[in-house]
């Protein structure tokens, strides 16, 4: 039985739609479908606008210069910035001439390259109609690589391992995690790596140095049974797929998850309540 921890309230922005959370030199952003924008979160707990992105962010990430990357679901395409540009701009928005569904998260590995699902918004892709991908993209070059092409249900959530040779996948419609290995000729093989049993699916990953994965388990709102709401779960599980333990979230709809390092705590995006909770790794009693 998932176990219940004490979750700290670190913000509220309520209407905007918390979805992925990013850390870039110790600030925390998040990006907001409703506004549109990619939030700062201050030190009293406000969340101030960092840049409008025009479209529907649903995640991004900062490279190791400070340029942020966001997936734009409405327009369908990857965008970033440089410290010193004045806004966005596409970097990549279709594969040989196609046009992506819209992409839903990213990450960085330590060699710089951009690791990307393109689900579409939710329902575009699904069980009956399995087409979203998974790509990655060397920025020096733009070479724009499809790990898995049209081939899934709504993969939403993606992290890499510490050292970079594992790229887990959430397919959150098929309820499981999927797990891309890089062999020295830089081909990645897929396979499945831990599949869920009840709730809605996995919407979003992150990994820590111990080479652990944390998965928010979503859930929608408002769903119930036997008289009592059904919540969100966030599992974290070891790096032979065994799950090592399940904490109760602070609400069903996780979007977004981020290891702070420097605070020692998981903290979390919740989009009914459009809030932001930490807790201390601590309390999670891994071992």
């Amino acid at each position: 039985m998932a176990r219940l921890v004490n979750w700290e309230k670190r913000a509220v922005e309520l209407g905007t739609h918390l979805a992925g959370l990013s850390e870039f030199e110790d600030r925390v952003y998040a990006a907001c479908t409703a506004s549109g924008d990619i939030k700062i979160l201050q030190d009293d707990g406000q969340l101030s606008s960092y840049l409008s992105t025009d479209g529907v962010p649903s995640s991004l990430a900062f490279d190791s210069t400070g340029a942020v990357f966001v997936s734009d679901l409405a327009n369908k395409c990857i965008k970033s910035k440089e410290p010193t540009d004045p806004s966005l701009q596409v970097l990549v928005g279709e594969y040989e001439g196609r046009q992506f569904a819209g992409p839903n998260s990213l990450c960085f590995d330590k060699e710089g390259t951009l690791f990307f699902t393109d689900s579409g918004p939710m329902g575009d892709t699904s069980l009956a109609r399995p087409k979203g991908s998974v790509f990655c993209v060397k920025l020096e070059d733009q070479l724009l690589k499809p790990l898995a092409l049209e081939c899934l249900a709504y993969p939403s959530g993606i992290a890499v391992s510490d050292d970079g040779c594992l790229i887990y996948v959430a397919e959150t419609m098929a309820n499981r995690i999927l797990r891309f290995v890089k062999r020295p000729n830089g081909v990645y093989y897929s396979s499945v790596f831990h599949t869920f049993s009840g709730g809605f699916g996995p919407s979003a990953l992150v990994c820590d140095a111990q080479s652990r994965l944390f998965v928010a388990r979503f859930e929608f709102g408002g769903i119930s049974a036997d008289g009592h709401a059904l919540g969100g779960l966030i599992a974290v599980i070891g790096a032979d797929g065994n799950l090592l333990t399940e904490i109760v979230a602070p609400g069903p709809e996780v979007m977004g998850l981020m290891i702070k390092a420097n605070e020692g705590c998981l903290l979390v995006s919740e989009q009914s309540t459009s809030t932001i909770y930490s807790v201390p790794l601590s309390e999670l009693d891994l071992q």
